[in-house]
């Protein structure tokens, strides 16, 4: 080759090799660009029960809401976490214990009645979400950071932890290297109804669950006044006469008084104390216009029974 021929060959190689750098470097630049807005993104929707460690079920509720921002954007993101806030703080239980893989789930069917996300759109959030939020060998539940004496059902990590699991989880789906199933819906325990030689229900609760979201719900601390107020379902509405507090000789305690509809068309009794002021074993007895009743059983009313 000449030396006129080979100048002008180590050029072109120099510029072929200078181009490769500079792609090799604009890639990197946008997958650490990436990364970091993924992380700054779950960092500002995680609430972290336990300072830097994060449980499975507050991952899962700021991935949904990272998915719902990258999805739909900011404003739709912020609204999802404002509905989200709230059924959080309605289905807080007297000892402090928030539902929070229900309360996301409650969120986003919502969130499709709303119209804010379409019912296949809420899936794939969901399902997607499920999967990039598992912190153990466990795919199948979402752990809390609870537990107790005999409940190994926790599961939690640090923060750095949990931010590269989830994102690592979430570039394989987006990248259609990761197919993921569709989340497992547990099913709820299911609440003993009995009927009486009267035809009259008695329903006793499995733990605090009666019939799940949407249904009964025996709050003992209302958000304003602090003082029990009890939720029928929407199926009685208009179709009720009174509501009294049973003790468990069935002596009546105090009687309800109806604050209106709200919440899905659900009656609001409203009653003049906090749950933890009335004895254990007390009866919600609910007097129908056909001249039956349905109590539910409440054995602790400083708990919420749902």
């Amino acid at each position: 080759m000449d030396p006129l021929s080979a100048l002008l060959a180590n050029k072109a190689i120099q510029g072929v090799t200078g181009a490769l750098t500079r792609n090799s470097t604009t890639d990197t630049q946008d997958t650490e660009s990436t990364s970091e807005g993924f992380d700054a993104l779950l960092r500002q929707y995680i609430t972290a029960s336990d300072g830097e460690n994060v449980s499975e079920e507050e991952l899962f509720a700021a991935i949904v809401q990272e998915r719902i921002e990258s999805l739909k954007g900011t404003d739709a993101a912020e609204e999802f976490g404002s509905m989200l806030e709230a059924n959080k703080a309605d289905m807080t239980r007297g000892d402090g214990y928030v539902p929070v893989e229900d309360a996301v789930y409650k969120t986003l069917r919502e969130a499709v009645e709303s119209g804010m996300l379409t019912k296949e759109e809420k899936n794939t959030i969901r399902d997607h979400s499920f999967a990039a939020a598992q912190l153990d060998d466990n795919a199948s539940a979402l752990y809390d950071n609870r537990g107790g004496v005999g409940d190994p059902t926790i599961a939690v990590a640090e923060m750095e932890a949990a931010l590269l699991s989830a994102r690592g989880i979430i570039e394989q789906i987006e990248g259609g290297t990761l197919t993921t199933e569709a989340a497992p819906a547990a099913p709820d325990p299911v609440a003993d109804t009995s009927t009486t030689s009267e035809g009259n229900k008695v329903i006793s609760p499995n733990g605090t669950h009666i019939d799940g979201n949407d249904g009964f719900v025996f709050k003992p601390e209302s958000d304003h006044e602090k003082k029990l107020v009890v939720l029928l379902p929407s199926n009685l509405a208009n179709n009720v006469t009174d509501l009294v507090l049973k003790d468990e000789d069935g002596n009546t305690i105090e009687e309800g008084r109806s604050s209106g509809y709200a919440n899905g068309g659900r009656e609001h009794f409203r009653f003049n104390r906090a749950g933890k002021d009335y004895p254990e074993n007390i009866t919600v007895e609910v007097s129908l216009s056909d001249g039956s009743t349905i109590s539910y059983e409440i054995p602790n009313p400083e708990l919420r029974y749902d």
